[in-house]
């Protein structure tokens, strides 16, 4: 297709970076530093506790409905709570070791190397992410995608999560760009594409999970990030 956009926004984390693969080894390292095996049955019985409350506690975050502090305190305890241990220190031990852990890890999802590689000689690229501003930074540089972006816009800059329209104005601003210049790439649908659609931004669906009911119809649907060459 004729070119059409300047500026691209992309999602870091399970867009381009395996943020699940980094977070699922950082806590398995905490979880065997800190001796969880004395309170669960196994790493996946842990797990099984931890992940469906951190995806309600990002919900509540993404709405504003609970701090960034509430969010680290209550997700960590809640599993040790689950099997009766109420120890507030451990889980804020835990947190630190995760956090601190994740950042370091070198995980890149298949094809984003070579996608930026195409993209960056063509188009200005940015970084728009929900996630926190201590860790976003670090993991780019490990992984090495820091330097095909311009600049890192984060939720934690004006405190305001996607799929806020705000954030995604703030964004255009920091870019000095317009929607109809301007395109998001994103594998969450309800934070990355339903953002950019309510400011009238196209859109490209990352759809790793091979969702098949979706609320609307993206600009454009991929299945692997190197078709995304077909489009730009």
């Amino acid at each position: 297709m004729q070119k059409r956009y300047k500026n691209i926004f992309i999602d870091l984390d399970d867009t381009i970076y395996d943020f699940a693969a980094a977070s699922r080894e950082s806590f398995e390292e905490a979880y065997n530093l800190l001796g969880y095996e004395r309170y669960f049955n196994s790493f996946n019985h842990f797990m099984s506790l931890y992940e469906p409350h951190n995806l309600e506690l990002w919900g509540l975050y993404g709405e504003g409905k609970i701090t960034k502090a509430e969010l680290n305190s209550d997700r960590y305890s809640y599993p040790l709570r689950m099997v009766g241990i109420e120890n507030q220190e451990l889980a804020d031990t835990f947190c630190r070791e995760v956090l601190g852990r994740i950042p370091t890890k070198n995980k890149v999802i298949p094809g984003a190397v070579e996608l930026l590689e195409y993209l960056y000689p063509k188009y200005n690229l940015y970084i728009l992410s929900n996630g926190f501003k201590e860790l976003q930074e670090h993991k780019m540089q490990t992984a090495g995608l820091r330097k095909y972006f311009k600049k890192i816009v984060l939720s934690d800059d004006i405190g305001i999560n996607k799929p806020n329209p705000e954030l995604f104005i703030h964004a255009l601003q920091v870019a000095n760009s317009i929607t109809e210049e301007s395109i998001m790439i994103g594998d969450m649908f309800d934070t990355d594409i339903t953002g950019a659609a309510g400011v009238g931004m196209d859109q490209i669906f990352y759809n790793r999970k091979g969702l098949e009911l979706l609320p609307f119809e993206p600009t454009y649907t991929v299945r692997n990030l190197l078709q995304i060459k077909e489009i730009l």
